[in-house]
């Protein structure tokens, strides 16, 4: 049953229909149209999109709250925790400040492409963008679901075209240099795991003495600490990441030193929480929390006078001083623990140019005309 009225005070025209919806009756009505025309167009749509199942009733929702409720209850179950955690900060740190208080459905294609625009014009890592627009498809995937909205509009944006941005390392005089500088710092020990054997910072922060074989002198990277600090996790990044890692005589003899240290602090240590830890807390012989870490780190770098290299990029050098050395990339891809040689190909690909001419060089030596 629909009716077509118009309001005797605004002179605007509206209409009204019933339909059911499992069993139950509902009712739509619109209002504000210029003619019984215009009106009378709209209820046709409306009806038709009630009989295709296509029908989605008005909803007030902006996107942050959708996105916080999915969150909370969705995506919390399909997600790890350290995923779940960085996509809270994703809401927290990008959505909200830019579209978390328009209404679902309001966003329209150029809401969305602005978006994208305004992440990028800020210097967002394109990396970011993605990563952030993917997690707001997800939501927006399960509102279209719940018919919240008719369709998607994020999935038709377009990111910011792949840029390969160089690494920055150190050579291998400043990685010494920076050794020698942090001897007697609070992380010198983290500081050469990452450039002694290219392990990631959680992996490092997550790494036991029983995972230590002194008299083979190789690590088995088996744990890692999320980013978050609260959880010790099983296993590594990828299948790959878990591996073993032989170690020079200096990074043994610099643990051997560490373990001497630790030993005393576990001993001395009121409520020592035995975690069997190789990097540890000065409180209680807990989990150090890798923000924590981070910015000593940085702190070192700055009063070492060294340029500037993210506490990741450790990991980068160590494994370009070995493809400087010509130490084989598949031997190097499984020391990273890379699931593809390939994969080490392209991140380190700035390196390999360097040596063509050393490779041209031995073919002169190899073939005489």
């Amino acid at each position: 049953m629909a009716s077509i009225t118009q309001n005797p005070d605004t002179k605007k025209w509206e209409f009204v229909f019933d339909y059911y919806d499992n069993g139950k009756r509902k009712q739509v009505r619109r209002k504000g149209f210029k003619s019984k025309k215009e009106a009378n167009d709209k209820l046709v749509v409306l009806q038709k999109e009630v009989q295709d199942g296509e029908f989605v009733p008005i909803n007030r929702d902006t996107l942050g709250d959708f996105m916080k409720y999915w969150l909370e209850n969705i995506r919390i179950m399909e997600c790890e925790k350290t995923s779940y955690y960085n996509n809270v900060l994703y809401l927290k740190n990008h959505i909200m400040p830019r579209i978390g208080n328009i209404k679902m459905q309001e966003l329209s294609p150029i809401i969305c492409q602005n978006f994208v625009n305004d992440m990028h014009k800020c210097g967002y890592a394109r990396n970011t963008i993605d990563r952030v627009c993917t997690l707001i498809k997800l939501a927006l995937d399960k509102a279209v679901t719940f018919k919240y909205i008719k369709e998607n509009h994020m999935r038709k944006v377009t990111l910011p075209k792949k840029a390969k941005s160089e690494l920055k390392v150190w050579t291998s005089i400043q990685a010494n240099q920076f050794l020698e500088f942090t001897k007697e710092k609070r992380y010198f020990c983290v500081y050469a795991l990452a450039l002694l054997t290219g392990m990631r910072q959680g992996e490092i922060l997550g790494l036991r003495w029983k995972d230590i074989d002194f008299e083979k002198k190789i690590i088995t990277v088996s744990q890692t600490l999320t980013h978050d600090g609260k959880t010790l996790k099983s296993g590594a990044k990828t299948v790959a990441g878990e591996r073993t890692i032989s170690m020079p005589q200096q990074l043994v003899t610099i643990l051997k030193n560490h373990r001497k240290k630790y030993v005393e602090f576990r001993m001395a240590a009121e409520d020592f929480v035995d975690e069997d830890l190789v990097i540890y807390n000065l409180k209680n012989g807990g989990v150090v929390f890798p923000a924590n870490l981070t910015a000593t780190y940085i702190k070192n770098v700055k009063a070492s006078g060294l340029p500037h290299i993210r506490f990741h990029d450790l990991r980068h050098t160590h494994a370009t001083m070995l493809i400087e050395k010509n130490v084989n990339v598949k031997v190097i891809s499984e020391r990273l623990g890379h699931s593809k040689v390939g994969v080490t190909l392209d991140v380190y690909s700035h390196v390999l140019p360097s040596m063509q001419q050393e490779v041209a060089d031995k073919l002169d030596e190899i073939i005489s005309l």
